[in-house]
């Protein structure tokens, strides 16, 4: 037996770590969960006495987690976002987080701008009708009016690593693109080809097509309320492949059921996985994916392979690259 044990806490497509127990040989056990942990109990249960977690997106690892799990050493997390992870209480207790903030980036990109394309094109309800059997004329008029990109503003809330690959392949369709980011310098923007904008009202206002691509944190919770998306046009399309609290759930429901805006594109939700009964299920006008806007089998398997790696290293003693908290480092609880 090896010194150490990690717990793979997300379901693996293929339900078997081959992959990580090759990559974990001589350092730790390996065991994978077969089903989605969503609580902190369900976590306990079946992670308690490991020394590192392998990560998805749903598992609270929240300070009590933490403070009952005498081994653990290592966090990492199966992506970019770590807003599952209580970061500062696991740095305050020693304990190394490891992220992937270049996991899927292109892979996001593209499934944002297809979210969008699909939105502006009206392609769920075109194949639906034909489906259907419409006819011709009953189908245009649904879906009219449909129009040009080059006459449509893509605005990017955030213009950080996936929103600025947005911002190329849009150009390359023939949309004006516009962003709101406040972090990023002013010269940015026009090196990249992106139109400035100075607020998030403005930024409201003018987009057609509304792509969300900040992180969740206190700040950006619910940036996206019932006040801000009254402040966009009726005919307005909004993109999320971010993080799902990012915009209000509730509010974003009952402006697209009442034609405060137009459509949404949604690869990620306030609850995850959405629920089997919640309404947003029944709009016509919103085009859902379940949280699979990074997967390629090639990002998938560079993924695996980068974040275990890191887990070896931070376990073996030798610094992750992928360290997420570097500060820990220096003061981590070696076992």
């Amino acid at each position: 037996m090896n010194r150490y044990k990690l717990a793979i806490t997300y379901k693996l497509p293929s339900l078997k770590p081959e992959l990580e127990r090759e990559i974990m040989k001589g350092v730790a056990d390996v065991v994978s969960a077969d089903k989605e942990i969503l609580t902190e109990d369900d976590l306990l249960s079946f992670a308690q006495d490991a020394h590192a977690m392998l990560l998805g997106s749903t598992e609270p690892v929240t300070r009590r987690v933490m403070e009952n799990m005498p081994n653990i050493m290592v966090l990492a997390r199966h992506g970019i976002g770590v807003d599952n992870i209580d970061v500062e209480a696991a740095t305050s207790m020693g304990i190394v987080v490891i992220n992937h903030p270049d996991y899927g980036l292109d892979e996001v990109a593209d499934h944002a701008l297809t979210l969008a394309l699909t939105l502006t094109r009206r392609i769920v309800t075109l194949d639906r009708m034909m489906r259907e059997r419409a006819s011709g004329q009953a189908m245009k008029g649904v879906v009219e009016p449909i129009h040009a990109n080059a006459s449509l503003t893509f605005g990017l809330l955030g213009l950080g690593n996936i929103a600025r690959r947005v911002a190329t392949r849009s150009r390359v369709f023939g949309f004006r693109v516009v962003s709101y980011d406040p972090w990023v310098p002013r010269a940015e923007f026009g090196l990249i080809g992106v139109e400035r904008i100075t607020s998030l009202a403005e930024l409201l206002r003018i987009s057609d097509v509304l792509s969300v691509h900040v992180p969740l944190n206190t700040e950006t919770r619910h940036l996206l309320g019932e006040n801000e998306l009254a402040q966009m046009k009726r005919s307005a399309l909004i993109v999320n492949t971010s993080r799902g609290p990012v915009i209000d759930q509730d509010a974003l429901y009952r402006a697209l059921s009442t034609g405060v805006i137009a459509g949404a594109g949604l690869d990620v939700y306030e609850v995850e996985p959405l629920p089997a009964n919640h309404p947003l299920r029944e709009l016509k006008n919103v085009v859902l994916t379940p949280h699979v806007a990074g997967y390629t089998e090639e990002a998938e398997i560079r993924l695996r392979t980068d974040i275990t790696h890191a887990v070896r290293d931070a376990l073996s003693g030798t610094r992750p690259e992928l360290i997420f908290n570097p500060k820990v480092w220096d003061h981590r609880v070696i076992r």
